[in-house]
């Protein structure tokens, strides 16, 4: 029962006594969650601090783990180039010298035995062939990054497949091949495999419409059944630069392109030349 101030008029609320049971119940209820949130918020707490440093040290892990990936290319990029290198080396037939002696070093009845007189004539001298010698490996650094550049040494073209490969000499199976096949569309870009001069570009009887083209270090290559070619004689070509497309000129049943290196006049396995990973 309300009774107001002055003269105004009382008046009354009746509540079902459940209503008000009800209401001191989840006013219990309340009061005992509050009382365990703030028990529980120190645990509650450490396990948010925790979520955030397992997150943090995930994300260093995953770091981490892209530079671990990173380095791994790194070294497996640095072996491909080591192989790719090696087998350069052995279609050049450059091989290690051997059974060399060291200057200044002579075999007396199977031991060495050092010269020991006039040791400042040696020492000058020894500076004097190193200083020269320096120079030379420095004109050598040189010229074999200049040959290292005159190789062909990518696929002629991207999007094709070898169909079949270099034969030196004739069998029961296969007839000899100077060069690789690759199978590719009509109209496939053909691509310079190497810095050069373009030498020839004709028509050829058996590989149709034929491009030459001349590198250094007796390197040339020769793009045959083109259906039409992109530079002209003369023209100055860069590695992977657009010089032909790929056509079925010539004596061919399909449109590919007949690829060829030539080495000093003779044809060379082109794959031992190609860096890829396909080719071993």
């Amino acid at each position: 029962m309300f009774i107001p101030e002055g003269n105004a008029k009382t008046f009354s609320i009746h509540i079902h006594r459940n209503i008000v049971y009800s209401l001191a119940v989840f006013l219990l209820i309340f009061l005992i969650g509050f009382i365990l949130l703030v028990a529980k918020s120190g645990e509650i707490a450490a396990k948010l601090q925790l979520v955030y440093l397992l997150t943090s040290e995930n994300r260093h892990l995953r770091e981490d783990a892209q530079k671990m990936t990173y380095i791994a290319e790194k070294i497996d990029r640095i072996e491909q180039v080591g192989r790719y290198l090696h087998r350069i080396a052995r279609s050049s037939g450059v091989e290690p010298k051997r059974n060399q002696t060291t200057p200044g070093v002579i075999r007396q009845n199977g031991e060495a035995a050092l010269f020991r007189d006039n040791i400042e004539e040696q020492l000058d001298s020894t500076r004097m062939i190193s200083a020269g010698s320096e120079r030379q490996l420095q004109k050598k650094g040189e010229a074999r990054e200049l040959y290292l550049a005159s190789i062909p040494n990518i696929p002629p073209v991207v999007d094709g497949w070898i169909t079949r490969r270099f034969v030196v000499m004739a069998n029961d199976t296969e007839q000899t091949h100077n060069g690789l096949d690759y199978a590719a569309t009509q109209g496939t870009l053909i691509r310079a495999t190497a810095p050069g001069v373009v030498e020839d570009v004709c028509n050829d009887r058996y590989f149709g419409l034929l491009l030459t083209i001349r590198h250094g270090y007796g390197f040339s290559t020769r793009y045959g059944h083109c259906s039409q070619v992109l530079v002209a004689k003369g023209d100055h070509v860069e590695r992977g630069q657009t010089i032909a497309l790929v056509g079925n000129t010539g004596r061919s049943s399909a449109p590919h392109l007949h690829y060829e290196i030539l080495k000093n006049g003779k044809n060379a396995d082109p794959t031992k030349y190609i860096y890829s990973n396909e080719v071993k």
